[in-house]
Order: structure tokens, then C-alpha cells, then sequence
């Protein structure tokens, strides 16, 4: 396939497409972003955004780094920039890190490159070239610079770029925006025992001086800045081709037995790519496809075209993963590759709508995968993988819509969450529901040919749906998408009438569109299970006999709390393990949960009907969603009777897979003494007899894990648990994984102050997911008064978090200090301080009402 045949034929189309629509999209923007006296505020404004998109074009990068061997010297970046101006304007370029330029050159012109010229136009993470010096035509900037490590997520042995949502501006010069996509040509200048993988095909390398070589890639297809990547450093490769396809994975794994999981990756990425072909029409519209996973990776999974990232610790599992260690690598697989479409074929104008190519993803991953596990309900399987997830947002004060204001591209990291993943391929079921799969197929098809290596918006997307269904998609998306939280539906009954209402806990009289089943419960012992489609606030539906009992959405596609009875409440709860079918039962213990969280059932009710289902469930699915509810009415009640029970059934329950999440679950909540011994003697030998025939060991992750909670609580034997666990560990990059991490499992109130503090400072948490593990052991809830003490100076240092860390860390980040408290006083704190705090980001206060129980 010619790519770039394909792609240029859409080009021009493309052109056609008028750029005003950007004037509507729905971002809150306020002039406030670009100021007079040629000031400009930090970020990329909205503003700045449309001015360039109006005058910009033709963009193309062509970018060399050095890099040197030792972290003590600094990476060097050479580019060129060259585009097309419609108009002579004063044209912006994105730097965050302006005190690392050394040298710009402009339109090769000698007079420009004195940095008495030059330097006056360096404005607030911007270079403002006057348009006095520009030209209507091809300009050309050059720009020679340092960049930081953070940048580069750089390590000893090797380092990689992640630049979503806006982080290309500090890394290189350029025009940080989706929309102004552009094509990348790349040079590397790095050690020789190095290896390099980008966007694109190595073209050609040659041997440098001292021990260095120099890697040259072809140019990409066009991008955005956010997808432009490289990975570079000491790694291990394999290559799969049958003469069709050919991927080569990188990586770092060292376990033989870890490494042979890359033939199933491979038939994963495969599969994934010919069913989206087959899907959409449309062939991978990229050159190539390679895949990397690095140990300590922000995300599950990044994905840059022909170099898409992986957690190396998702996609690598033990001797023997759970279902649900497997269902999320197959999930992660389809997600990445359906971005290839979604995403990085077509990708959003701005990024207030980055959910439309999240919501692609998670949407069709589910698609991709029911095929991989035939044996599995995989409505249940939804609604554990996204309904659960995006209640544990929606329910909170912190609730935010699918589609968000953004008026500068330095806060789009704060839209991400679980609303986004999770809400958002719910609310696109409920609108395939309405269309009819093969409409929507159709739709989908015009939707990625429209604007083929380009850009959309939400509203360009339902303009075309709208186009192959007589539905009223616009009023479905006002409601589902563009407004925040869910509705409260009550159920309720007198003899045979059911009544069925609707509310907005908001009190702004929304009503959510939506159709679910419910099962009723006759007097007789007779049941029948109940169409309902809401469209009003309430609705009286006169049945054939007196009605006993009432079950909401067992079918499970509802969305919102399902509050009952007081009596139906109670008989659900008994009912609930014994409820025939199992779509059922995990709908049923899903809307249990949420009546729980919602206050109409008491923590110790709670943990009684969680224990009882564990004891009876055999649907490895639904044992894992009460596992994953066991664990905070544990830490609220420290039950030692309960837990004692728990330990039992963890080393005996019949579904034998389900021990290692029982153990991992009841590890940490747990404060028996008793359960802290018996997991102390499974961790000492390894979990061999526990396990028995079918598993031999514990697996490396669970071992960890399981030494920093006996660690935390067996202060006599720490250093003993930390050192044991250590030498069992052989891989080098979880060695160095280790020793930050367990730390925090000191007795020493001092030496914890001191993690604190050093976790306050943006060089200490280059590695978040470690950085949160650390702060999570600091605020474990077994400290929850000596941790009192770090949430307020840890809320102080959010805007800071979001500053410098990734998308994904100011949640995770919150999700750690806030968590493990379940206090009076801890809510006390957090409640001050945004009180104290009025003019606080909004979407930064989303994050904290989000993370708080």
C-alpha cells in the first residue's frame, strides 16, 4: 500500500472542510487566554489555538538529538521547523523550557541569529517571531536547544518520549496542537550499544565517534505532536512476520518464561488489526507497527503510530494470570490498536473532545475481544470492566461530563479519568442501541473516510450518525454527554402497579433516555422480567398479579443508582447469592454496592452479604467484583473474626484461580494478627504449599506486594521481609522498582516525614506509578492518624502534580493521599482547603472530590 498515495488524496478534501466549526465547539474559552502588549499566557490558549489553524499549514519537523551515555549530561535537540503562512502575522511557537535555548535562526537570515534579536522574542513558554520577519509562503525556524530528563522520561539504560496531551512543547519547539498535524523526519545520535524505535522505519545508521552511532527514521505520515515518538536504549527485540504482517516488540524482560508471552501478544495485535480492517474498511493506515514495553510506564498503554507503549508489568503476566490479568491485556492490546483509526487517523480538533477516541477505543476493545474468550458473558464482562469503574466517579461530588470545557491545552490532562474510559463506551452502547449495529457501522465508515488523517469533532461525528438514523441523536448526546453525573431511578410497588421514577440529583429536571430490565417477583413465587424505556420522569406500569419483590436492571444496561425499598433492600441482600443466572447476579451486586456507597446499607450488612457471596459464587467474574468490594467496609470495621474467616476461604476457595486476588485483597486491608502470621509463613515459603499442585509459586509481583504489607505491619522483621524478598528478585529494573517502593514500609514516623518531603519535588517522582505506590504505603490505612499530617501539604502540591507529571497523576496521585482515610478529620482537611481555596481549578477540584471515600 502506498501511505502516502492514501493519505494525500485526503488531504485536499480535507482543505474543504471549513475550520469555523472550531468557533462552536463548546470550550468555555475567555479572552483572558491571549492577552494585549504582546503578551501571551502560558499554555496554548484556545485562542491561539484557532489563529494559528487559520494562517498555519504544510508543517514539517525535522528533529536530531543527541544523546549522550551518562544522565549527568544533557540530551542536545536540534529543529527545523518549516511551514506555510496564509497571512504575515506574528507567528507563535510553543517552548515550555525557554532558558534552554541556545541559538535560533530564521528564515536564514544572519541579522536574526544575534541573541540580541532573537531573545526578545522569547515570551512565557512561547517564541513570538514578529511578523515583520515573516513571509506569505514557506518560512523556515531553527531552533538549537537542551532538554530536561523529565522530558524524556530518561534512565540510565534508556528513556522514552510521552508527549499527550501538550508535553511535545517540552521537548522540542513546535506548534502544540492537534489540529496543525505535520510530518516528522528524525535523527538520533546515540550509543552504539543502544537500540532506537520511532514512528517510522530506520532508513539508515552509520557508526559515529566515540561509541556513539547515528540513527536516521523515514518521514511519518501527518501527526499530531502528542504522537510523535521515540524509544531509545538497552533493549531485547523479537520479530514476528508471516509474510503479511510484521511487528518487532521491544522490551527489557529478562524471565525466559515471561518472554515467550510474546507469541500470544502477536496473534493479539493481528487479530486486533484484521478485525478493524474488516470493521472500517480501511487498512492500517500507517508504515509500520512495532510495540515496546518499559517497566514502570505511566499508562497501560500509549498509541504512537509504529511505536506504541505498553506497561511492561500488563502486558508480562505470571506463571499463571487471573482471568482478569487476562482479559486486561487482551483489552489493552485492542484498545492501542483501535487508536490507530481512532485517534491517530482521525483525531480530535481540540482536546475538550479526546473522550470521542477514547470512547473508540474502549468500544470496540470490547468487540475485539469476545471472540479471544468464547466462554465467558461478556455483557457481564462489560459491566465489570466499565460500569463499575464509572460509577466510582459519577457517584462523587467530583462528577464531571463526558464532554468538558478546556480553554488552554496546559489543563487537558485534567479531562482524563474514568468518566472518559468508562462512562463513555456505556453512553456509546446505549447510542448503537438506538441506531442498530449495521447504521452505525455505516455511519463510522463515512465518519473515518470524511476525515481521513485529519481532524473531527463530536458534533461533525453526530452529524454524520445522524445521517443513517431518524433518532434524535442530538438531544441523546445533550444529556449523555455533555452533562455531568446520573440519575437517581426509584422502584417501587403496591400490589400489581410498579412505578418507575426519574431524578436528577442535581435538581436541573435532566432526564437520561435509557432502557433497562427489570425482574419482578410475584407473590405466587412466580417471576417475569420487565422491558422498562424511560423517556419521562416517571412511569406507572400496571402488571398481572401482586408484586412480592423488585430486582432493577438485571440485565445491566441501565446506568444510574437504582434505589428500592427499605424491605427490598433486605431481601436482596439475602437473595442475592442465589439468584439463578449470572448477569443477574453481578448487575444485582453492582447496584448493591452503590446503594452501600449511597449510605442505605451499613458497612458491617455489607461485608456479611460480600462474605456469603464469595462463599457460594463459581463465576470467576463475580467473585472478583465482591473481592474487589471486600476491601473497604474491611478497613472500616477491622473485623478480626471476619477476616480470619476470609483467610480460610482464600486458601480454599474452589475456584482456585480467585486465591491469588482473595490474597492480594485481604493482604492489605486485613489488622488480624493471626492473618498477619499465616500470610507471613505463605510469603516465606513462597505460597508452595498454600498453592498446592496447580500453582507452585507465588508470582514476583504478588510477592512484592505481599512483603511490603508484612513488612509495614511486623516491625521486628522488616528489614529481615525486605531483604529476603530482594535477593528473590533478579530482574534489574524491578530490583530498582523495590528498593524505592518499600521505603515507605518503615516503623520510623521521621524517616516517613522525609519520603514525604522528597516526594514533594518533581525529581523524585519521575516514576509515578512508583511515586504513588511510595505515597500509598505512607498513607496506608493502618496510619491513618501519623498521616493526617501530609494531606494538606499534598493537596498544596496538586497544581504542581499536574504541572510536571503526566496525564494520569494528579488522580493517582490524590487516589494515593486520600484513599486510606476514612476520618472525620481527614475529610475536615480537604473540606478547608477547597474552602480556603475558591478560585481553584475546577477540573484539579474534580480530582479531589473524585478521590476522597
Amino acid at each position: 500500500m502506498d501511505i502516502n498515495l492514501q493519505f494525500m488524496t485526503h488531504i485536499m478534501k480535507l482543505r474543504n472542510i471549513s475550520i469555523a466549526i472550531l468557533a462552536a465547539l463548546a470550550v468555555g474559552c475567555s479572552n483572558s487566554n491571549v492577552t494585549t502588549n504582546n503578551e501571551i499566557a502560558t499554555g496554548v490558549p484556545f485562542e491561539l489555538a484557532q489563529q494559528r489553524k487559520a494562517n498555519i499549514s504544510d508543517i514539517h519537523y525535522d528533529i536530531c538529538f543527541v544523546i549522550p551515555q551518562h544522565l549527568d549530561e544533557d540530551v542536545s535537540c536540534d529543529t527545523r521547523i518549516t511551514f506555510t503562512l496564509k497571512e504575515r502575522q506574528d507567528v507563535v511557537i510553543d517552548f515550555r523550557d525557554t532558558e534552554r535555548i541556545q541559538d535560533i535562526f530564521f528564515n536564514n537570515r544572519e541579522h536574526l541569529a544575534h541573541i540580541d534579536v532573537w531573545s526578545k522574542w522569547v515570551k512565557s513558554e512561547h517564541i513570538v517571531i514578529p511578523r515583520e520577519e515573516v513571509i506569505i509562503g514557506e518560512n523556515t525556524l531553527h531552533i538549537i536547544t537542551s532538554v530536561s530528563n523529565q522530558s524524556l522520561n530518561r534512565n540510565e539504560e534508556y528513556l522514552y518520549t510521552l508527549l499527550v496531551p501538550d508535553r511535545a512543547r517540552t521537548l522540542f519547539p513546535c506548534f502544540d496542537q492537534p489540529d496543525l498535524k505535520a510530518s516528522y523526519s528524525l535523527r538520533l545520535t546515540l550509543p552504539e550499544t543502544w537500540s532506537a524505535v520511532s514512528n517510522t522505519a530506520i532508513t539508515a545508521s552509520h557508526k559515529g565517534d566515540n561509541g556513539y552511532q547515528v540513527v536516521e527514521f523515514a518521514p511519518t505520515e501527518p501527526l499530531p505532536t502528542y504522537l510523535f515518538s521515540f524509544v531509545a536504549g538497552v533493549l531485547y527485540n523479537k520479530t514476528y512476520d508471516d509474510g503479511t504482517h510484521r511487528f518487532t516488540a521491544y522490551h527489557r524482560e529478562t524471565d525466559p518464561k515471561r518472554i515467550a508471552q510474546l507469541d500470544d501478544m502477536f496473534r493479539e495485535v493481528k487479530y486486533s488489526l484484521e478485525w478493524l480492517e474488516e470493521y472500517t474498511g480501511i487498512k492500517y493506515p500507517f508504515a509500520k507497527y512495532d510495540f515496546i514495553m518499559l517497566p514502570g510506564f505511566q499508562y497501560g498503554g500509549m498509541e504512537h503510530t509504529g511505536a506504541t507503549l505498553y506497561n511492561a508489568s500488563q502486558m508480562f503476566l505470571s506463571d499463571n494470570p487471573t482471568l482478569d490479568e487476562r482479559l486486561r491485556r487482551s483489552s489493552v492490546i485492542a484498545h492501542e490498536t483501535a487508536h490507530m483509526w481512532f485517534g491517530d487517523y482521525v483525531t480530535m480538533r481540540w482536546f475538550n473532545d479526546v473522550w470521542t477516541k477514547e470512547v473508540f477505543a474502549n468500544y470496540f476493545a470490547a468487540r475485539i475481544v469476545e471472540p479471544l474468550y468464547p466462554t465467558i458473558d461478556h455483557r457481564l464482562s462489560r459491566l465489570k470492566s466499565y460500569t463499575i469503574a464509572s460509577l466510582s466517579e459519577d457517584r462523587t461530588a467530583g462528577s464531571t461530563p463526558i464532554r468538558q470545557q478546556l480553554d488552554n491545552l496546559q489543563n487537558a490532562g485534567l479531562i482524563y479519568g474514568r468518566i472518559i474510559y468508562n462512562k463513555a463506551p456505556i453512553v456509546m452502547d446505549k447510542l448503537v442501541e438506538i441506531m442498530g449495529d449495521d447504521a452505525y457501522q455505516q455511519g463510522i465508515r463515512d465518519y473515518l473516510t470524511t476525515f481521513a488523517y485529519g481532524n473531527a469533532t463530536w458534533p461533525e461525528l453526530i452529524e454524520i450518525l445522524d445521517n443513517y438514523t431518524d433518532a434524535d441523536l442530538r438531544t441523546f448526546s445533550e444529556v449523555w454527554v455533555h452533562n455531568n453525573a446520573m440519575p437517581t431511578i426509584t422502584l417501587t410497588s403496591e400490589d400489581n402497579r410498579l412505578f418507575i421514577t426519574q431524578s436528577d440529583p442535581l435538581g436541573r429536571g435532566l432526564v437520561w433516555p435509557q432502557s433497562f430490565t427489570c425482574r419482578i417477583i410475584y407473590r405466587d413465587n412466580t417471576s417475569e422480567d420487565v422491558d422498562i424505556t424511560l423517556h419521562t420522569t416517571s412511569e406507572l406500569l400496571s402488571l398481572d398479579k401482586p408484586i412480592a419483590h423488585i430486582i432493577p436492571n438485571v440485565c445491566g444496561r441501565g446506568y444510574g443508582l437504582f434505589t428500592l425499598s427499605i424491605n427490598d433492600i433486605e431481601w436482596l441482600l439475602d437473595t442475592l447469592p442465589t439468584l439463578p443466572d449470572d448477569l443477574a447476579r453481578e448487575a444485582t451486586l453492582i447496584n448493591l454496592h452503590e446503594l452501600y456507597k449511597a449510605y442505605y446499607i451499613a458497612p458491617e450488612r455489607w461485608l456479611e452479604t460480600l462474605v456469603t457471596t464469595l462463599q457460594h459464587e463459581r463465576n470467576y467474574l463475580i467473585a472478583s467484583t465482591a473481592c474487589d468490594y471486600l476491601a473497604e467496609p474491611l478497613m472500616l470495621l477491622g473485623d478480626h473474626t471476619t477476616e480470619e474467616q476470609l483467610w480460610h476461604m482464600t486458601t480454599s476457595h474452589p475456584i482456585t484461580s480467585l486465591r491469588r486476588k482473595m490474597l492480594t485483597t485481604l493482604a492489605h486491608a486485613h489488622t488480624a494478627p493471626a492473618v498477619t502470621e499465616a500470610l507471613h509463613h505463605l510469603w516465606h515459603d513462597n505460597g508452595a504449599e498454600w498453592l498446592g499442585d496447580t500453582y507452585t509459586v507465588l508470582s514476583e509481583s504478588d510477592a512484592m506486594t505481599l512483603a511490603y504489607e508484612l513488612a509495614l505491619r511486623m516491625h521486628d522483621r522488616e528489614a529481615d521481609i525486605l531483604a529476603t524478598q530482594r535477593s528473590r528478585i533478579t530482574n534489574p529494573d524491578r530490583q530498582r522498582e523495590f528498593d524505592y517502593i518499600s521505603r515507605g514500609t518503615t516503623a520510623d514516623i521521621a524517616t516517613r516525614d522525609a519520603l514525604f518531603e522528597e516526594l514533594l519535588t518533581p525529581e523524585a517522582r519521575t516514576t509515578e506509578p512508583w511515586a504513588a505506590s511510595l505515597l500509598r504505603l505512607l498513607n496506608h490505612h493502618t496510619r491513618q492518624a501519623d498521616a493526617l499530617k501530609y494531606i494538606l501539604p499534598g493537596l498544596e502540591e496538586v497544581t504542581e502534580i499536574q504541572r510536571t507529571g503526566d496525564i494520569f497523576f494528579p488522580s493517582n496521585w490524590c487516589r494515593a493521599l486520600l484513599g486510606e482515610h476514612h476520618s472525620r478529620e481527614a475529610r475536615d482537611i480537604v473540606e478547608t482547603f477547597l474552602a480556603n481555596n475558591p478560585d481553584y481549578s475546577p477540573l484539579l477540584r474534580s480530582k479531589i472530590l473524585q478521590a476522597m471515600r
